[in-house]
């Protein structure tokens, strides 16, 4: 059967071809505007829950790079701080001028040395309370809490506990139980999860942040062999061994030099000692406690150094991921335009027909 052509039937297939050019350039020119495939889900189902779930995925590196960027930032801050404790409070103050301490050409020039390694065990108690930001860096899991302080009697405090502890007893306790169990675990990418069977943390998921400053500078006591075979104990932490040094120097006769004879001095096992063997025997404990504090140096700078290696990955991930969501989302500048300028043409096209197809239809008419 022939379709009949009626002048009323093609203006309504028309305009039905003329709206859909016009819906198509707009459709066209929305996509070429806004610069992406599609702008609401129902546009496309399945790209827009491919590009929801790459979007969110990218949301969660890029907290745990900022993450990453204020752990680093703190690492680095806490390199300086025990690299400024060894190289100038160290090797350059507390090792050097220790030894000429027990030169006797230099000897009347104790007092003076004193003072100066009393100020240098003052100089690293501050470099070890710096802070980052509001928190202190090395207070462990505190980190509202000023680290380091003097005690009433001059003794070094951590926290309000005192650095020269014995072993075993409640203050040696809490800081081996300080520096094993208090930490806090930040989320660099390493999945974050809890045991299925128990429910705890697994700490290999995350990265430890505390920082213990007892650990770092020392803490309780270390038994030193003088030359005569005598053993004292004297403290661990660097800032008793320089407190207690410029305490001793000072003690010293200004004119000569010479140690105070009537004077003795208490280790840590309650036993007395002369000026001099009190000087030797720390002079010796710090020595070793610097190296201590080298090799937590080097212990911080490889933690420091996975920092940044770890957050170089998370930024590469990132790219990757935004290369993604783009190959999605966006559009491809050349085929928009080619797009564009098809159904710009189209569109006119379709106005030009309208044209004739009015001219012939009133032509009609008025025969």
């Amino acid at each position: 059967m022939v379709q009949r052509i009626t002048t009323n039937g093609m203006m309504t297939k028309y305009k039905t071809n003329l709206m859909k050019s016009y819906n198509n350039l707009a459709k066209v020119s929305e996509k070429f505007t806004t610069e992406r495939n599609f702008n609401s889900y129902a546009e496309s189902p399945t790209k827009a829950a491919q590009a929801f779930q790459l979007r969110r995925n990218r949301w969660n590196v890029e907290n745990q790079i900022a993450n990453s960027k204020q752990v680093r930032h703190k690492f680095q801050q806490a390199w300086d701080c025990l690299e400024d404790t060894y190289q100038d409070i160290g090797v350059k103050l507390g090792d050097y001028s220790a030894l000429i301490g027990f030169n006797a050409a230099n000897a009347p020039g104790r007092n003076a040395l004193g003072e100066v390694m009393k100020g240098a065990a003052e100089s690293v108690m501050q470099t070890m309370n710096a802070q980052y930001g509001e928190n202190f860096i090395f207070s462990g899991a505190d980190g509202a809490t000023v680290p380091f302080s003097w005690g009433q009697n001059g003794e070094v405090l951590y926290r309000g506990h005192p650095v020269d502890c014995k072993a075993g007893g409640a203050d040696d306790a809490w800081f081996k139980d300080s520096i094993e169990n208090e930490k806090t675990f930040v989320d660099l990418g390493m999945g974050m999860q809890e045991d299925p069977n128990d429910g705890k943390f697994i700490e290999a998921s995350g990265f430890d942040t505390a920082l213990n400053g007892a650990e770092y500078v020392g803490y309780g006591y270390q038994e030193v062999e003088l030359n005569d075979g005598k053993t004292v104990s004297v403290p661990n932490n660097i800032i008793s061994l320089l407190n207690q040094m410029g305490q001793i120097f000072c003690d010293c006769d200004p004119n000569t030099g010479a140690y105070d004879p009537n004077k003795t001095y208490t280790d840590g096992n309650g036993n007395q000692f002369t000026g001099q063997q009190m000087a030797e025997a720390l002079e010796t404990g710090l020595k070793n406690t610097l190296n201590e504090i080298h090799a937590n140096y080097v212990e911080l700078d490889t933690r420091a150094t996975f920092v940044n290696t770890n957050q170089e990955r998370l930024e590469s991930l990132d790219d990757s991921m935004n290369e993604q969501i783009v190959s999605i989302e966006d559009i491809d500048p050349a085929e928009a335009i080619t797009a564009l300028m098809w159904a710009q043409y189209s569109y006119n096209a379709a106005l030009r027909i309208g044209t004739n197809i009015l001219s012939q239809s009133l032509i009609d008419y008025m025969n």
